[in-house]
């Protein structure tokens, strides 16, 4: 038997990104929006058990902290999160570096690094207390079609089919989207040829919330300040290294990064788990529909150089809930004019962000003295030039523009 639900929005995906916008829409909720939530795992809020909730860590810009903090969830969060006081950006071997510091630009941090699984509960703790909210998970997206004035869903929700009628459809099932499948929206994709191999680790001396992104041949290799004197570890590899290192032998692995990292930072003296996956650009060709947002890595999954994917994305929700608002007051929800606006407003700041992530990884691979000694000038230039520093800065801590304010 088959049962028909109608709601305002419908957000498909209940990773990082979907969980965020559902919180920032509670004034709405509480003003009679009619919202539910769909995704294919089941999310227990203690022991989260989604996919964007593993053991991977997110550095969280300034600007994203300003909008954890305004959804409510800052001070359950800050206990997992460790500041980046200072930045390194450096290519090995060579010379030319960045270096910033939070001090210098008037800030407490420049950022905030957190694993996810932190995120996620702070995230879902905070979404079980809306119960205007319908969470259904686990349950699976089978169809989607387009009717008159909105979108007609079919899920599977554990063996029972039921169908959810909505004004609007949001899109935030991740790089491999289900929903753009069955919308013959297409996502480009451009494979870097690596993988990320991602491990915590600690030194035998303190780390003094130091974040370094060094770019070798091979890839780019993160350290990013954890709780505990822990590093996290993001370091690129091509296929056939990353599966050596994989397979080699806690000694053997950690023999390898402390070559790469060096020793300035003092001696491994701990290695966690190892995990791995693949790098690659994604990009959604459409963005907006009538009555459809694709949203966080369904719309651009970014290279993790600089670690601005998750921030990109909640500052694309922000502006979409803006949006949302504007629209529900006005009767227009789902409309395309609205959503274009959503969309415009945020073009500049996601071709920036994108072109970052894409071209870092891309110009520090070039081969060749040249390349090397302009690559090594560029940095000298910047790291002397303080107002282009600053708006460098600025960029990496998510402060472009100016985020709307929300009301928990």
């Amino acid at each position: 038997m088959t049962t028909m639900k109608e709601y305002d929005l419908v957000i498909v995906g209940g990773g990082m990104v979907g969980a965020s916008l559902a919180l920032l829409l509670r004034p709405l909720i509480k003003q009679g929006l009619k919202l539910a939530l769909v995704d294919a795992y089941k999310v227990d809020a203690n022991a989260p058990l989604q996919p964007s909730f593993d053991a991977r860590t997110s550095a969280l810009s300034l600007g994203t902290q300003r909008t954890l903090e305004q959804l409510g969830v800052w001070s359950a969060l800050s206990l997992h999160c460790n500041p980046i006081e200072h930045i390194q950006v450096s290519q090995q071997g060579q010379f030319g570096r960045v270096k910033l510091h939070a001090e210098a630009l008037s800030v407490p941090a420049m950022g905030q690094v957190v694993e996810n699984r932190f995120l996620g509960q702070a995230l879902w703790q905070s979404l079980a207390r809306e119960a205007q909210v319908d969470i259904l998970a686990p349950a699976t997206l089978t169809h989607m079609n387009m009717i008159e004035d909105g979108a007609l869903l079919t899920i599977d929700d554990e063996g029972e089919t039921s169908e959810l009628k909505t004004k609007l459809a949001v899109l935030a099932d991740g790089a491999s989207s289900t929903g753009c499948r069955l919308l013959g929206i297409e996502q480009s994709k451009h494979d870097y040829g690596q993988h990320a191999i991602v491990v915590n680790v600690t030194f035998d001396q303190p780390h003094e919330n130091w974040a370094y992104e060094r770019f070798t041949q091979e890839g780019p290799l993160a350290l990013l300040p954890l709780t505990a004197n822990r590093f996290g570890i993001v370091w690129c590899q091509s296929p056939e290294r990353t599966e050596e290192l994989m397979s080699a032998s806690d000694e053997a692995f950690t023999a390898a990064l402390q070559q790469a990292v060096g020793y300035d930072k003092g001696r491994i003296s701990k290695v966690g788990t190892r995990q791995t996956y693949p790098l690659a650009l994604v990009q959604a060709t459409e963005q907006v529909r009538s009555n459809v947002v694709v949203l966080g890595n369904a719309a651009h999954a970014l290279h993790p150089v600089a670690g601005q994917g998750f921030n990109l994305a909640l500052r694309d929700t922000v502006a979409l809930a803006s949006q949302i608002e504007s629209d529900w007051a006005k009767g227009e929800l789902g409309h395309l004019a609205g959503l274009q606006t959503y969309l415009n407003s945020q073009q500049q700041d996601q071709a920036l962000t994108t072109g970052m992530s894409h071209g870092l990884p891309t110009l520090f691979t070039q081969t060749g003295g040249l390349w090397s000694a302009l690559r090594g000038t560029g940095m000298t230039l910047l790291d002397n030039l303080p107002t282009a520093k600053r708006l460098f800065a600025r960029q990496a801590m998510g402060l472009v523009g100016q985020a709307p304010r929300w009301n928990n």
